[in-house]
């Protein structure tokens, strides 16, 4: 009669005990990786809980965390090209939105703006003028809500409404999305891109929205700043104002040029239809 081996119960519960340490161990160095690489990488917005994800990080360098057709979420344009994308988000704004836009518009800087539809429609003459002068818009939803709290079909009404008020505002109908403090989940990308949007991320945050001087902000952005680069501003800080020379006259000293999120996605191989 065939007998099966038995362990001593003091070995066995040894063996398992170093299985379970080697398990800690990895999660603990992976976790510890993923952090030091989301402190370290400056150029680009990581949530941590993808930080401490290895498989992102396979996918960083392998340069496929751009632009991903499943999800039409841009994360980042191309690294061939000097170039990068300025957005400003939660306009319009009636005192420092056509400052902005007038100090661009002369310096022939394109800029790609994201519109809140509420303000919209309190300020539809400032929408018009952004329109007017030629800069691309984008949805920023219709009242500045932060999406993954909300219903899949909460997200969508979130985005026609938005696209209704700039619509009535300036004619244009929008096909780019940026969600209110760059949250997004799985449903958020799911719902956009059903109504055929790309969600647009960002690599290098200003953080104008708190109290900074200019060439805090300014010196943020440039230090952020690769080819490729998704830049993030806020049109209602006066700091904004102050140190878009600063940052525009810095990155063409450094050999950058700007482009629209549009065409940062065309350069990418991202073919899509032209609202703007």
């Amino acid at each position: 009669m065939q007998t099966h081996r038995q362990w001593p119960r003091s070995a066995y519960n040894n063996r398992m005990q170093i299985k379970r340490s080697k398990a800690v161990g990895t999660i603990v160095a992976v976790a510890l990786l993923g952090w030091a690489g989301w402190q370290a990488n400056q150029s680009r917005k990581v949530p941590l809980e993808r930080a401490l994800n290895p498989m992102f990080w396979v996918r960083h360098l392998r340069g496929e965390d751009q632009y991903d057709p499943q999800t039409a979420l841009l994360e980042h344009g191309s690294p061939k090209y000097r170039e990068v994308a300025l957005t400003i988000d939660d306009g319009p704004d009636p005192n420092l939105g056509p400052p902005i836009a007038a100090y661009l518009k002369a310096n022939g800087v394109a800029a790609t703006f994201f519109l809140v539809g509420t303000r919209v429609r309190q300020y539809p003459q400032v929408a018009r003028l952004l329109a007017r002068d030629g800069f691309e818009l984008g949805n920023h939803t219709y009242d500045h809500q932060r999406l993954p709290g909300l219903k899949p079909h909460e997200i969508a009404n979130e985005i026609r409404l938005c696209d209704r008020d700039v619509f009535q505002a300036t004619g244009r109908h929008l096909n780019l999305l940026r969600p209110p403090g760059v949250q997004y989940d799985d449903k958020t990308l799911q719902a956009a891109r059903a109504l055929g949007y790309v969600t647009v991320s960002w690599t290098a945050g200003a953080r104008d929205y708190e109290t900074q001087p200019p060439q805090w902000i300014a010196d943020r952005v440039l230090r952020r700043t690769e080819p490729g680069s998704i830049i993030l501003l806020h049109q209602d800080s006066p700091s904004t104002l102050a140190a878009l020379p600063r940052i525009v006259n810095g990155l063409r000293g450094q050999g950058y040029s700007f482009v629209t999120v549009s065409q940062m996605l065309a350069h990418l191989g991202v073919r899509r239809q032209n609202t703007n």
